[in-house]
């Protein structure tokens, strides 16, 4: 296929204005030219044509008296007024065109309009004939111009409207050739975000700027589509890692376990018995970390109407039951109450992690609360302490695999809790809050996830 020419964005801006510009002069060049025709075959007088007719006129009446006035020997392209003493004897003129004239023939100024004149001539008894006209293009037949509007007003005002339309037009058209470049660009981004590069149509633009916009999104997303699948490839791969460790460990700690068992069983020292039950404990400690990686690694539970009365009741069961052996004290304060939709297994899994979390980085006497409330369409599920708080460095990073605060970390916890507390809200399209409680001692872990419908 042969490639497109393309046009730059200051050729398109500079034929819109050549040709406003160029159809403007030849939208009067045609205006005028018509005009003149219009005066060449008769229909319209030349705009001298009135002035003439007043010139004579002037001659014509100064030999005339009141009495002797004949409006029949002045051409009708004339306004006439016959004044004495101030008294209007005859005229042509309208009340408003008469009230201008007698105003110009008493000294004002500022009286008669744009292209209208006026001639005070004195008759032969003293009497006057005020003579008005306009320069204008006036209809060469004496019934039009009784009959039509002033041609000249509506003339300009036909060549304003041919001016506008066609500077209407052009605009239109130059605003519906970036209306489809952009709409190119719309289409680009959408495609980007369904992970669609193959629909972006780079070969339809006609505008270089805009092509190479074009050309950097599809890069852009070429390279966005290379990390993410990158990144899924080295999530699968980190749990498979962690699902084959954990098969692979199960089958010696349960081999470990029976021994120690069988051990116990024929018989032990005092000093071997505490050896055999620490190995024992070592044994049930590394299954639990097991039990753990398992639960990284398995598919998300399929979610069901909750209620969220039930739930709180046993997640206050749960941190009761923690904080009791540690000398802590557990408050739940329970906001609000309805049905959310929601994994329960994993739900319950996730709050009892940052309960279990707590209640280690509290010193007795301390106080665990939890608080389940509700805002705007959002469930909230609060775990608050009193112990020393999140380090910056935990704010930043808690909640990664396997990372753990050294300031709230020790042997038994490896950082799978927050991590898969957050999976857990990411899967139901929520989040995972971590901060300090301001003005005191204590740290705020909140699960924050949609009440679906």
């Amino acid at each position: 296929m042969a490639k497109r020419k393309l046009t730059s964005l200051r050729s398109v801006l500079l034929r819109y204005l050549l040709l406003c510009g160029g159809g403007c002069a030849l939208i009067l060049v045609l205006w005028w030219g018509v005009l003149m025709q219009l005066i060449d075959i008769g229909f319209l007088l030349p705009a001298v044509a009135s002035a003439q007719a007043c010139a004579d006129a002037r001659e014509t009446v100064a030999s005339m008296t009141a009495d002797t006035f004949d409006s029949l020997q002045i051409s009708d392209l004339c306004r006439w007024a016959v004044v004495q003493k101030d008294a209007v004897l005859q005229t042509n003129m309208t009340a408003r065109q008469l009230k201008i004239a007698l105003n110009a023939f008493h000294g004002g100024s500022g009286n008669l309009v744009l292209m209208q004149y006026q001639y005070d001539v004195k008759m032969a008894d003293g009497s006057f004939c005020l003579l008005q006209y306009d320069y204008a293009l006036p209809y060469a037949d004496p019934a039009l111009r009784d009959t039509l509007p002033d041609f000249q007003t509506c003339y300009f005002v036909l060549l304003a409207a041919l001016i506008l339309v066609w500077l209407g037009w052009q605009t239109h058209c130059t605003v519906r050739t970036f209306a489809a470049e952009t709409a190119r660009l719309n289409a680009a981004v959408d495609a980007i975000a369904a992970r669609q590069l193959e629909q972006i149509d780079t070969d339809g633009v006609r505008i270089r700027e805009f092509s190479a916009t074009l050309q950097a999104l599809q890069t852009m997303g070429r390279e966005l589509t290379d990390s993410l699948q990158s990144q899924w490839r080295m999530e699968q791969q980190r749990t498979e890692q962690i699902a084959a460790l954990a098969h692979d460990l199960k089958t010696p700690l349960t081999v470990i376990q029976g021994n120690d068992e069988l051990l116990a069983e024929k018989g032990a020292s005092a000093g071997q018995q505490a050896q055999l039950d620490a190995i024992l404990r070592g044994t049930q400690r590394a299954q639990q970390y097991l039990a753990a990686l398992r639960t990284v690694g398995a598919p998300p539970a399929p979610q069901r109407l909750l209620d969220s009365h039930a739930l709180t009741a046993q997640l206050a069961d749960a941190a009761s039951a923690l904080c009791a052996p540690a000398g802590v004290d557990f408050h739940c304060e329970e906001h609000w109450q309805g049905h959310i939709m929601a994994a329960e297994d994993d739900l319950r899994r996730a709050v009892e992690n940052l309960l279990e979390n707590a209640v280690n980085h509290t010193p007795r006497g301390g106080t665990v609360t939890l608080t389940v409330a509700r805002e705007g369409s959002n469930l909230r599920i609060r775990v608050t302490d009193t112990g020393p708080g999140f380090t910056p460095e935990a704010l930043a990073k808690a909640g990664e695999m396997l990372y753990t605060d050294a300031a709230r970390s020790d042997a038994a916890h490896q950082g799978l809790g927050l991590y898969f507390a957050k999976k857990v809200a990411q899967f139901h399209g929520g989040t995972l809050v971590l901060s300090n409680l301001s003005g005191t001692h204590g740290a705020c872990a909140e699960l924050r996830l949609p009440i679906g419908r």
